[in-house]
């Protein structure tokens, strides 16, 4: 995903980050990924479940049947994805059963789907399951008129320096059976100067990753680059293989330095962001 960036190299002017977005994912058919453990015992088995393909916003559940149980319910988010867990029941009797989703698709009609069925044994485990699951999709997801702002410039030794955010992006990883982990990097082009062709290294734009929040386990940040000495690409954040799937919301805190001897105009570049697995 690229950004187009815009400055100025002005001690008195504000410098100005515009960002422009990716479309946002393609809508298609439900798609349901269900996980059951196989072997674990039915009062403690955990059920995950993600879908997409669904009406944004909507609201969808999962019951299990025969006797119907509300196993997970909520909303799908702006995208129309859901990600969610719940436990069965413990008083789920020996036999066949079956976990269907019922909500209201991205076309905007109802729909009742069979996830999973699996069975129950008279030793109250899980003895077999059969789930509509398929790996998933690692995915990078950034809201539509998304702004950088930044606060007014301020002299720092005698350096016109200001500060902002970019805007919170997320990455979803929906990879329930492979679980490859993932790596989000950042780079940047030198800034320039339309009017007379005039550059600002990249490295006076710093980028401090920050972690807005996450459902998943093993997502960690990487060290920020200083305003002045910044060097790219960069990685943002990694999530470590074989950890649980889920959701990371992510920002980044810039500081962009002006150089006092450059002329004073509008300087564009470019910021892109990659995700690519483990």
């Amino acid at each position: 995903m690229g950004v187009g960036a815009g400055a100025q190299a002005d001690d008195t002017e504000a410098v100005a980050l515009t960002v422009a977005v990716a479309a946002k994912l393609p809508t298609g058919p439900v798609e349901i990924h269900c996980v059951l453990p196989v072997g674990t015992r039915v009062d403690s088995a955990p059920v995950f479940v993600t879908i997409h393909g669904l009406k944004p916003l909507s609201h969808v559940e999962l019951w299990v049947h025969s006797t119907p149980f509300l196993l997970i319910s909520g909303n799908a988010d702006g995208s129309g994805g859901f990600e969610g867990s719940g436990t069965l029941p413990s008083d789920l009797e020996s036999g066949g059963h079956t976990i269907e989703v019922t909500g209201t698709s991205a076309a905007d009609t109802p729909f009742s789907q069979v996830a999973a069925s699996f069975a129950v044994t008279e030793a109250g485990t899980i003895g077999s399951a059969t789930t509509s699951d398929t790996n998933g999709v690692l995915s990078l997801v950034v809201p539509s008129a998304a702004v950088a702002v930044f606060n007014a410039p301020l002299l720092v030794t005698n350096r016109s320096t200001t500060t902002g955010v970019l805007g919170s992006f997320a990455v979803s990883d929906s990879r329930v059976l492979t679980q490859e982990g993932w790596t989000l990097s950042a780079d940047v082009d030198d800034f320039v100067n339309a009017a007379d062709g005039s550059v600002i290294g990249a490295s006076q734009l710093g980028l401090a990753p920050q972690l807005v929040s996450t459902d998943a386990t093993g997502v960690s940040l990487v060290t920020a680059q200083t305003a002045g000495s910044a060097t790219y690409p960069m990685n943002l954040a990694v999530a470590a293989p074989a950890q649980t799937v889920g959701t990371t919301v992510l920002n980044a805190g810039l500081t962009f330095v002006a150089p006092p001897e450059k002329s004073v105009g509008t300087y564009r570049s470019t910021l892109s962001l990659t995700l690519v697995s483990q």
